[in-house]
């Protein structure tokens, strides 16, 4: 019996020995697969397979994520998880329809335009595939002025800086900062589910720009992290996704909150580019320094790694124990 080409989402409880499956990452593939799932474990009875490939965890996309931050997103809910996983054959489906997984296909099946939900690996799934190749040439000749208008405004909104302004909960703020270094500056590393890092819409590889209106690129990670600490239980951080980021810094214009709502810089079409404030070029010594002598005296040493004095961010980052045997 042909088996649904769609999604699966398991969701489960940790029992005595955990979830049961190991996860791991695969060398020439994107992603975490599941390794190895447990006999008469709770990932088996969730309908969890070798091989499968996980998609979210509790709602987030973890496609691009690394081992370690799906890992602690998993970690993040003590008790249960829901993982979206897709099998070989469904996933090669989903890539050659050019589609999103979503957990709506987990319930719905994969819907291709202009036919039924696909929901059995027959052939007319394989037949879109053949036809895949032709679907964009068709697509761009149908598209109307306004269509390909409105494409462009949404791309423009989309390299906006974006305003997160957080009230710290119980556990912190949710989120963990780190420093890369192939990379200047600060970066978020991940963001848990339901907090206030993720109410207010910051998310993973987002740089950090400014913190209470403070410009902090220059500064070290310690520094940034004793400067949010001073400032008591809100702060507000201002970031750029990485597609905005490079926007920015082809112009070499520096992001700041007026960029929020005020239109974008457009490139300047003479002349070598200057660095420039609020789309005005203006010197770097400009920029407001950082007076807090907390900095000078909390700030522990650079060697130390970054998670160990993030506490700030993230309280809830002890140890919650083995989650499987690797």
């Amino acid at each position: 019996m042909a088996k649904d080409l769609k999604p699966r989402l398991c969701c489960m409880s940790k029992g005595d020995n955990g979830y049961g499956f190991h996860l791991h990452g695969e060398k020439g593939k994107n992603g975490q697969f599941i390794r190895k799932v447990e006999a008469n474990s709770p990932a088996e009875a969730a309908g969890m397979h070798a091989g499968d490939r996980v998609v979210e965890v509790n709602g987030v996309n973890v496609e691009k994520e690394t081992h370690h931050q799906v890992v602690q997103r998993i970690k993040a809910v003590e008790k249960e998880t829901r993982l979206l996983v897709v099998d070989k054959e469904t996933d090669e489906l989903l890539r050659g329809l050019r589609l999103t997984c979503t957990e709506e296909m987990a319930h719905s099946g994969v819907s291709v335009p202009g036919q039924a939900a696909v929901k059995q690996n027959g052939t007319a799934w394989k037949q879109q595939l053949a036809l895949n190749s032709e679907e964009p040439k068709r697509m761009s000749r149908t598209h109307s002025s306004e269509s390909r208008k409105k494409e462009s405004r949404s791309q423009m909104k989309e390299l906006h800086p974006r305003l997160c302004v957080l009230i710290r909960g119980e556990t912190g703020y949710g989120f963990n900062l780190h420093s890369e270094k192939s990379k200047p500056g600060q970066y978020i590393r991940s963001v848990d589910t339901g907090s206030p890092a993720d109410k207010a819409g910051l998310k993973t590889q987002d740089r950090l720009i400014e913190v209470n209106g403070v410009n902090i690129e220059d500064l070290k990670h310690s520094e940034v992290v004793a400067f949010i600490k001073s400032r008591g239980d809100e702060a507000r951080l201002l970031v750029v996704d990485q597609q905005a980021d490079e926007y920015f810094k082809k112009l070499g214009v520096t992001p700041t909150e007026r960029h929020v709502k005020d239109p974008l810089p457009q490139p300047i079409t003479s002349g070598p580019p200057k660095s420039q404030t609020n789309g005005s070029s203006t010197p770097d010594s400009s920029r407001r320094e950082i007076a807090s002598p907390e900095i000078a005296t909390e700030c522990p040493k650079e060697t130390e790694p970054p998670c160990t004095h993030c506490w700030v961010f993230k309280l809830c980052c002890h140890r919650l124990g083995t989650l499987w045997n690797h």
